[in-house]
């Protein structure tokens, strides 16, 4: 779904009023309302972009952590990573080639210290859908939202995934894996029969099934985290529906309580099997949204922790095991990254990136010490991945 720059999310005043997890929105329509909350994001995100450049400046962060670029081409411009652990870690994006710019992706196995080149999968580039995701050394996924393609051999060869019952117009917004599973969250079908499904397979096969039950009707989104082999997902359509589930396993999923309103943008993430964390944005004016951090624990009903800072649109929520939560935005003139140390009741912004205004794609903890987030991409006016190595207080940017 394409959203026109009249249309985009900075028509100010028209964000959606709500003050609780179950509350209401008044007749205004926010610019969700004309914006799937998978696929249009960054379209309209792009109505913020500042003239071309090819680097920013920071400010709360370190200098940029050195590391030896070998294997990794020049012009390399990062769109997603994906880490396994704090030292395995892996960048996708695209680089100069004959044909004009080519998928490109290089991992490393030593805390970023060296970089080597890998068998890249075919995917296009996009503004916000074109990700990376591993589990483990061996098994991986890529898509730019229309195509799935997985590597079982470390990224020595791709293949096309085939989603059974995905038809028509098919949009691949999500990637996600347990120790068991791996999922996406997939829209599909043409006007009324539009679909938003759960897709999982085993992981080390390609043997992708709709997840019985785990679906909304229309052409919607959210989100999907995962913990050991528990997982927990929110799909729904902006201000129409909003439905969560959660299984400890992926052989089952149980119907739970949303952790946010119908009326929120949603992101989720997991410090334990049973608990989820919700980053539950609202109130979207220029550059601008209320944010507000939801847990529930156990499976019990979602409280309300604290409120993040409203400066930036929400484009990135992680956790961390010793309370901290980071939320990324983008506006108001910068990139931001706001934190909490103490699970939402005190928040600061060790991250902002001014001048330059682009999302924070792909914000996630893989320990208490260890972060990583995606600047821009090739699609914007610039990239770069910056890491955390202190739990979030500080954030350098790679050298690739």
């Amino acid at each position: 779904m394409t959203v026109s720059l009249t249309e985009s999310i900075y028509k100010v005043g028209e964000g959606v009023k709500r003050s609780t997890v179950a509350g209401t929105a008044t007749n205004s329509r926010s610019w969700y309302s004309r914006l799937s909350a998978s696929v249009g994001v960054a379209t309209a995100l792009a109505a913020l972009v500042a003239p071309s450049v090819a680097s920013a400046s920071t400010t709360g962060s370190a200098p940029a952590a050195a590391a030896a670029t070998t294997g990794v081409p020049v012009g390399f411009a990062p769109t997603s990573t994906s880490w396994t652990s704090p030292s395995d870690g892996w960048v996708l994006g695209f680089a100069p080639c004959r044909a004009g710019s080519c998928p490109t992706l290089v991992s490393t196995s030593d805390d970023a210290r060296t970089w080597q080149q890998n068998t890249a999968p075919r995917v296009s580039s996009t503004p916000d859908q074109t990700k990376i995701h591993f589990a483990g050394k061996l098994h991986g996924w890529a898509t730019d939202g229309q195509v799935l393609m997985a590597t079982h051999n470390g990224a020595g060869t791709w293949g096309r995934v085939r989603l059974p019952g995905a038809v028509g117009s098919v949009s691949i917004s999500k990637l996600a894996s347990t120790d068991r599973y791996a999922y996406a969250i997939v829209t599909y079908g043409v006007g009324s029969t539009r679909t938003t499904q759960l897709y999982s397979s085993p992981v080390g096969e390609d043997s992708w099934r709709p997840v019985a039950g785990v679906a909304v009707p229309g052409g919607g989104g959210w989100d999907i985290t995962t913990h050991g082999s528990a997982a927990h997902v929110a799909l729904g359509v902006i201000h129409t529906s909003l439905r969560m589930w959660s299984t400890a396993d992926g052989s089952g999923w149980s119907e739970v309580q949303p952790v946010c309103s119908m009326h929120d943008a949603v992101r989720l993430s997991s410090t334990s099997p049973a608990d989820v964390e919700g980053m539950c944005s609202f109130n979207a004016e220029r550059g601008f949204m209320e944010k507000q951090l939801v847990e529930s624990a156990g499976g019990a009903a979602p409280v309300v922790l604290g409120q993040a800072p409203n400066t930036g649109i929400t484009t990135g929520f992680a956790t961390a095991s010793d309370g901290t939560a980071v939320v990324a935005g983008v506006g108001a003139g910068a990139s931001w990254l706001h934190a909490s140390f103490d699970k939402g009741a005190t928040w600061e912004t060790p991250l902002v990136i001014p001048d330059v205004q682009l999302p924070m794609l792909d914000l996630d903890f893989q320990d208490a010490t260890h972060g990583v987030v995606v600047w821009g991409g090739p699609a914007w006016s610039g990239a770069a991945v910056y890491r955390t190595t202190d739990g979030g207080h500080t954030w350098s940017q790679l050298t690739l």
